[in-house]
C-alpha cells in the first residue's frame, strides 16, 4: 500500500526544516521524503494532508511496570498477570502519543514486545532490557526484603534476577537478560532516588565488574545503558565503555568533557524529575525517595544545561514507570528546551537520536529520509517553532509505523 503525506512543513528528525513537503510511504518503507516539487507521481495513493509531518518519536527510557504508584516495589508485589495487562494499556499510550519506538529499561518490555511483534497487541517497536543488572544493596536490590524475596519477586516480575556480585556473575548476568531477549542491558553505576539505603552520589559495581558487562555485551552487539546520578559512577561507567548514561544528575564540566570526547549520550529523563518533585507526594511515593528526589532535583537541571553547552549528544528518555502517566511522554521535549535546547534540538533528541542508544542493534528508523523505516506521525501546529504542542496526543493526528496507520 502506498501512502502520501502532504504537509505544510516536514521535519527531517535531523536537519533543516522542509517547506511544503511530501512523504511517500510504500509499505513499510519510505520512498520519498522531501519538497513538493520533486515529489513522484502517486496516483494510487492514500492521500494525507497534514500541518506537519515529521518521524516517529522515542522515548529512550521508559518502564512498563503496571503500577500506579511511584512506588517501585509494588511492581514485585502485584500479580505479574495485572502488571503486564496494564502495560499492554500503556504502550497503546503510547503509540497514540506519536511514540512508535520505546527503548525500555527495566520491566515487562522485553515480553510486551513479543505480543506486539506477533500483532495480538497494538504498541510501539520496544527495545527491552528485561530486569536490570544491581550489585547487592544497589538500586534494583529492593532492601526493605530479604535477599532471597527480592531475587525470587523480581523473577516473577520481569524474568529474571539482575542482583549479581563480582565479574563472573556480572558476565552472566548479561547473558541472562539476553537470553530472555533483551536488545539493551541496564546497569546500576550509583545510587538512585526510588531505593532505600543506597546513596545516589555513591558508585555502584567494581572496576572489573563494570568491564565484564561492557566486554560481554559488546562481545554481543549490545549497547550498556547505565543508570547515574553522583560523578563518581558516570566516570566509572565512562571509562568502562558504557555508551548511554541516564539521568546524568550531577553533572559537571569533567564529566561533559568525557561523554563527548568518548561519543557517550545522555538521556537525560527530566519529566520524571519534575513529577516527582512536584506530585511524589500525592503519587504514593516513599518518603526515604521523597528526600532524595528533594535533593537532587535542581543539581539535574544544571546538569542537562552543562551538557548541552558541552555538545554532550542528548537523546529523549522520561523514566515514565506508572500507569496512569504513559501518554506524556511528548513533555519531556519541552523540558528539555528549558534546559538550553532549540525546539528542532528538542525533536531530534526524540528522533534521529534515538535508534543510537541501540549500537549496533539500532533499527533504520528516526528520520524522514528515503530507505528509512515508515515510522511517521502528522502532527497539528508548528512544533519546530513550539514544541508544546508534541506534548498533547490530540496533536497527534496520524501515526504509522511500518507504513500501518494506527492513528487517524
Amino acid at each position: 500500500m502506498t501512502t502520501r503525506i502532504e504537509a505544510t512543513r516536514l521535519i527531517p528528525g535531523r536537519g533543516d526544516v522542509v517547506d511544503n513537503g511530501v512523504v511517500v510511504l510504500d509499505d513499510d518503507v519510505i520512498t520519498y521524503a522531501g519538497p513538493t516539487d520533486g515529489a513522484p507521481s502517486t496516483p494510487d495513493a492514500d492521500v494525507v494532508s497534514t500541518d506537519t509531518v515529521m518521524p516517529g518519536m522515542w522515548d529512550c527510557h521508559g518502564h512498563f511496570m503496571g503500577v500506579y504508584e511511584a512506588d517501585v516495589e509494588k511492581a514485585l508485589t502485584t500479580r505479574p498477570q495485572i502488571t503486564t495487562a496494564r502495560s499492554v494499556g500503556d504502550a497503546m499510550k503510547a503509540l497514540d502519543a506519536g511514540f512508535t519506538s520505546i527503548r525500555e529499561v527495566g520491566g515487562v518490555g522485553v515480553f510486551l514486545a513479543v505480543a506486539i511483534n506477533e500483532g495480538q497487541v497494538p504498541g510501539p517497536n520496544i527495545y527491552g532490557s528485561g530486569a536490570t543488572l544491581s550489585m547487592t544493596a544497589g538500586h534494583a536490590d529492593f532492601h526493605s526484603l530479604p535477599l532471597e524475596h527480592s531475587r525470587a519477586l523480581s523473577i516473577a516480575a520481569w524474568g529474571e534476577d539482575g542482583v549479581v556480585d563480582g565479574p563472573d556473575q556480572a558476565r552472566a548476568g548479561v547473558r541472562r537478560l539476553l537470553r530472555a531477549g533483551a536488545r539493551v542491558i541496564k546497569i546500576h553505576a550509583s545510587g538512585g532516588v526510588m531505593s532505600q539505603i543506597d546513596d545516589p552520589h555513591l558508585p555502584q559495581f567494581s572496576k572489573e565488574e563494570l568491564e565484564a558487562i561492557v566486554d560481554e555485551a559488546t562481545r554481543m552487539e549490545v549497547l550498556v545503558a547505565a543508570h547515574t546520578h553522583g560523578k563518581r559512577g558516570m566516570m566509572a561507567a565512562i571509562e568502562a565503555g558504557v555508551k548511554t548514561l541516564e539521568h546524568g544528575t550531577y553533572m559537571d564540566d569533567e564529566v561533559a568533557d568525557a561523554m563527548a570526547e568518548n561519543d557517550v549520550i545522555l538521556v537525560p529523563t527530566r519529566f520524571i524529575v519534575e513529577l516527582l518533585a512536584s506530585k511524589g507526594e500525592s503519587l504514593g511515593m516513599p518518603e526515604y525517595a521523597k528526600k532524595k528526589i528533594r535533593e537532587t532535583a535542581e543539581h539535574h537541571r544544571n546538569g542537562i544545561s552543562i551538557a548541552v553547552e558541552k555538545g554532550v549528544t542528548i537523546a529523549n528518555g522520561t523514566d515514565i514507570f506508572s500507569s496512569g502517566i504513559w501518554g506524556r511522554n511528548g513533555e519531556e521535549l519541552g523540558l528539555m528546551v528549558g534546559c538550553g535546547l532549540t525546539p528542532l534540538a528538542a525533536i531530534e533528541t526524540a528522533t534521529a537520536n534515538g535508534p543510537l542508544t541501540l549500537g549496533p542493534q539500532a533499527p533504520n528508523s528516526g528520520q524522514l529520509v528515503e530507505g528509512m523505516d515508515a515510522d511517521v506521525i502528522c502532527v497539528t501546529g508548528d512544533p519546530s517553532a513550539d514544541v508544546s504542542v508534541l506534548a498533547d496526543p490530540n496533536n497527534v493526528t496520524h501515526v504509522y509505523k511500518a507504513g500501518v496507520k494506527h492513528k487517524g
